[in-house]
Formats: C-alpha cells, structure tokens, sequence
C-alpha cells in the first residue's frame, strides 16, 4: 500500500518529466512545415526574416557560379548569382513583395549543371502574427515549475511536521 509520501514523490516525478519534455519541444529548432515529399535535389524555400521584413528566397542544383532571375509571377524581382556548390541564397525585402500576398508564385529560373533549363515555383507563405499563444509558452511552463516546486516544498514541509509530531 502506498503512503503519501511515496504518492507526491511519483506526482512531483511525473511533474518533472512533463516540464522535461516542453523544455526539449521548446529548445528544439523551429522548421517550416514539409510540403509534399521530392526526390532529386528539387528544393526552393521561402521563409520570412527580420520580423516579416525580408522574404528568404534558397533554390539548389543551379549551375555553379551562374546568374539566376527570380520573379514574382511574370514580374522580375532580382537577379542572383548561385554559389560554387550552386545554391541561391537571397533576401527580398518587403518593399519588392508588396504586390505578392501570401500565395503568390516566386519563380527562379536559370541553368542547371548539365545546362539544361532549371525552374523552381513555389508560393510566398504568409507572414507569422505578431503575438501568439506560442510567445506565452515559456512564461507558462516557468510558472508551471515555479508553481511546482512550491507544491513540492510545501507538501514536504508538511510531511516533516506529522512525521515528527
């Protein structure tokens, strides 16, 4: 049979283990949501930087060192140069995107490896909101261990006082 000790030492472990396991959900890296699966080294990401500022534009398998268009639907935004393993890397201000709402095509076009023509489309995502429940989080779980903790003295402050009385 279990005594009340044995009962807050499984509480205050299952308490722990839960704060554990937020923690390793928050400090783990935030990714953008996988669209459907591709084979090859077809990949163009867009995400937004800087608070909304920038739209990050990466394409990969263009020819190393070669000059690569991006466009907003049919109208051309920047020209690039891809690196020497052949990835685009650019940040669009908002300034060049005001047109495109979330949704619209962003098209970079240019020369793969073996010269062929290389075009990657994908859709601007839309901007995060300012302020959500995932910014309260971290708040809520310090309290939630705060609170705890204080559970967890309290009850064995007063687990020393009937033992002892």
């Amino acid at each position: 049979m279990r005594n009340s000790a044995s009962t807050g030492r499984l509480v205050l472990v299952a308490i722990l283990t839960m704060l554990g396991l937020c923690g390793a959900l928050l400090l783990s890296p935030a990714v953008p949501a996988a669209a459907a699966a591709k084979s090859g080294n077809d990949k163009l990401v867009l995400s937004w930087a800087d608070g909304g500022k920038e739209l990050q534009v990466s394409g990969s398998a263009y020819r190393p060192k070669a000059v690569v268009d991006i466009r907003l639907g049919s109208e051309p935004i920047q020209q690039a140069r891809s690196d020497e393993n052949g990835q685009v890397r650019v940040s669009v201000p908002q300034t060049l995107i005001t047109a495109g709402q979330s949704g619209a095509s962003i098209i970079v076009a240019g020369r793969s490896v073996s010269g062929a023509s290389r075009v990657l489309i994908s859709a601007v995502p839309p901007r995060a909101a300012v302020r959500g429940p995932v910014d309260f989080l971290p708040w809520s779980l310090g309290a939630i261990a705060v609170g705890g903790l204080l559970l967890g003295a309290l009850h064995r402050r007063r687990s020393t006082r009937a033992s002892a009385a």
